[in-house]
């Protein structure tokens, strides 16, 4: 895992510990730093950064808690912190399958049109873990008043495709062995 990863980016970020006492000044004043930590705020400016962050709240996950299952309603984009979360989805017999695992700077779950959308996939903290979380029509509004970040979005929802895509592939083409 690379280093801005591995560090905790709530840490990094210097955000407060609790979710009683938010000082939400705080946490715009830390937004800046998002745009080291995460692809979502790459290339947003500081001050904008500082605006997006602001309109996020901190949550905390634990250990082994679900964040969302597949088939529910996208009330919120979660933006990890710190900690990890298994992202999965059902197979027809019932098992699980791995499709992500996601770190600090991650998004977990689906992002763009979400307030209209459900979850394909079900995510739950492999460890205890600390996200800014948006709700999902505020997370719009923003993305729609700051185009980079609605562009950040659509980028990320390519990769996540893309990486799907070569998973599909190997899947399709390769045989068994070599994939274990």
């Amino acid at each position: 895992m690379a280093n801005a990863q591995a560090a905790s980016l709530t840490a990094r970020l210097q955000l407060p510990q609790s979710n009683n006492n938010l000082d939400m000044k705080v946490v715009a004043r830390q937004g800046s730093q998002c745009a080291e930590l995460s692809k979502l705020f790459e290339s947003i400016p500081r001050a904008d950064s500082a605006i997006i962050v602001s309109a996020a709240r901190v949550t905390k996950f634990t250990r082994r808690q679900t964040i969302f299952f597949a088939g529910d309603a996208i009330k919120e984009i979660v933006l990890l912190t710190e900690g990890s979360v298994k992202v999965t989805q059902l197979g027809e017999n019932g098992s699980a399958v791995i499709l992500r695992l996601e770190g600090p700077g991650q998004i977990v779950g689906s992002v763009g049109s979400a307030q209209r959308g459900r979850h394909c996939s079900t995510a739950e903290a492999l460890l205890t873990c600390r996200a800014l979380v948006w709700n999902a029509p505020t997370f719009e509004a923003l993305s729609e008043r700051f185009p980079l970040l609605q562009r950040n979005t659509m980028r990320i929802l390519a990769q996540r495709l893309q990486m799907l895509e070569g998973r599909f592939r190997e899947i399709s083409t390769e045989r068994v062995a070599p994939r274990l």
